[in-house]
């Protein structure tokens, strides 16, 4: 359960709080800011060495970019140089313009319609790299143009550092680290905005993609667990506080705050189906905040009032004490609509093969996906054991990993299967195509549930499609797949690995996320895909 690994890391927190700028492992202090010397084009290979416009800083040292030629020595882009378009040396007449349009590089007596005239070049400023949004306006290595604005093809949530750090698709750095004002758990990415949900304290940042100021907002407790953008709002699950919050997404304000069933609920993943909103309710084993077992289920919300609830621009005031009208409720000084309606839950105890009781399992559902109208909770089948130092909680896998299986199509039918002697203790879950994802593995017991990643056909009946994937170097977490390829990331250290879902065959980790000194301890808590 991901709640056992939080309270360890407490300490990496109050590492971030110190008053001198201490760097990350892998980083230098270049005039008050940690960088790689490595990959930094403006402090390549030293401070304040920055490399020209057309090339890229590797091991240090300067060189002509990736998609940039060498004419005469020069570093040249074809597709944009009049004076060598398209070749080295093909020069275009003296009023024309070296386009790319059609699909191939060639001279123009003027730009065509979606193109602009960039010196005498024609390009899309909604997707050109070198002039996104507007001429001249160069994205930074690893950094794709998308509708006008730059931004990183792969973002990384770095818990010890407490940053989200931007990463190409080979995992090398593509940017400064955007700070998330807390230690970031869970990462959501809509229009263009990264957004970081933290533990200690409860924070959520709004990151733009296009380098303006982070803003965040400050929640109750230490312990944000899930995140959704949805229809205007962001959705975060508070499992200290047991509710669903629902922000604005332009304004960042807390339109509400859902109460969500059960006495100890610990809310992790949302998904959402049409207008309901499906919550993982992990729950909490003795040893936590109940001396009991509770939890283990799926919490429905209907969010069919969200729209009218964000568009609530001037609610009536309740801070003098009056009553609100009929239908809304005080928050914050203001009677306002609700954005959502719980509208009960789905006990997975009740659900047939969610887990193995006759080996003392039980079922601690944390993520969520979504295809077509089911909702797959995969189910962390464990038992009570000692976790450490005689403190005892449910952390030990009974047997193999199980998958709830909601159909909303069908009135929330549920069903559930097993994942396989591959899959012992599952976490995260992500959709390919009509493949499901999900990574296995647990960092208290690695030589009984080595890290695999386990792949289910779901176009019909959910069946278990072709090997593992062996990613037993790691301790899978998060799993995102971002342009075809499939990425975990580490829960014990801030390692990522790549896999290919074709062949199957994993590259080594490598490392994103550095250990911020004092500290040994570092974590890769999220990942998300532009």
């Amino acid at each position: 359960m991901r709640k056992l690994l939080l309270p360890l890391l407490a300490v990496v927190a109050l590492a971030a709080c110190r008053k001198d700028l201490v760097c990350p492992q892998g980083e230098t202090d270049c005039g008050g800011k940690c960088v790689s010397l490595q990959t930094d084009a403006a402090n390549c290979g030293a401070c304040a060495h920055a490399c020209g416009s057309l090339e890229a800083c590797s091991g240090g040292a300067c060189g002509c970019a990736a998609d940039v030629a060498s004419c005469g020595g020069a570093c040249t882009d074809l597709a944009r140089d009049a004076a060598n378009c398209g070749a080295c040396g093909a020069a275009c007449a003296a009023a024309q313009y070296c386009t790319t349009a059609g699909g191939s590089t060639s001279c123009t007596a003027s730009c065509p319609t979606g193109f602009t005239a960039c010196g005498r070049a024609c390009v899309d400023v909604t997707s050109d790299s070198r002039s996104c949004g507007a001429c001249g306006h160069v994205c930074t290595r690893g950094e794709s143009c998308v509708n006008g604005a730059c931004g990183a093809d792969i973002q990384v949530a770095c818990f010890s550092t407490s940053d989200v750090r931007p990463v190409t698709a080979d995992l090398t750095a593509a940017g400064d680290p955007r700070l998330a004002y807390g230690n970031p758990t869970v990462l959501a990415l809509a229009n263009g905005v990264v957004f970081a949900a933290s533990g200690y304290p409860a924070t959520v940042a709004a990151i733009p993609l296009d380098g303006r100021a982070t803003t965040h907002v400050v929640l109750t407790g230490n312990d944000l667990e899930g995140i959704l953008a949805y229809g205007g709002a962001v959705l975060i699950s508070n499992a200290d506080a047991g509710t669903l919050v629902v922000l604005d997404a332009a304004s960042g304000a807390v339109r509400d705050e859902l109460v969500l069933p059960g006495d100890a609920p610990n809310p992790h993943d949302i998904a959402v189906v049409g207008s309901t909103a499906y919550v993982a309710l992990t729950g909490y084993g003795p040893g936590g905040v109940k001396a009991t077992l509770s939890g283990q289920a799926i919490a429905k919300i209907d969010l069919s009032p969200l729209a009218a609830c964000l568009a609530d621009a001037s609610p009536p005031s309740c801070a003098s004490g009056e009553p609100c009208p009929a239908g809304r409720s005080c928050r914050g000084g203001e009677c306002r609509l609700p954005c959502g309606v719980v509208s009960g839950a789905i006990d997975l105890m009740q659900v047939p093969g969610t887990a193995d009781g006759g080996a003392g399992g039980y079922p601690f559902p944390g993520q969520l996906a979504v295809r077509d109208s089911k909702i797959y909770a995969p189910l962390a089948n464990l038992k009570l054991a000692d976790c450490g130092g005689g403190y005892m909680e449910y952390c030990e896998p009974a047997g193999h990993g199980k998958l709830a299986i909601i159909d909303a199509a069908a009135g929330d039918a549920t069903s559930a299967i097993d994942l396989g002697a591959d899959c012992r203790n599952p976490g995260d879950v992500d959709v390919y195509g009509s493949t499901l994802w999900v990574s296995c593995g647990s960092f208290l017991y690695p030589t009984e549930a080595p890290g695999r990643v386990v792949a289910l056909d779901v176009s019909g009946a959910p069946t278990l499609a072709g090997a593992a994937v062996d990613v037993s170097k790691i301790v899978p977490w998060s799993l995102a797949f971002c342009g075809g390829v499939g990425y975990v990331t580490d829960s014990a250290s801030g390692a990522i690995v790549r896999f290919d879902p074709l062949s199957r065959a994993a590259d080594a980790p490598v490392t994103v996320c550095p250990i911020l000194p004092p500290s040994k301890f570092t974590f890769a808590s999220d990942i998300v895909c532009r």
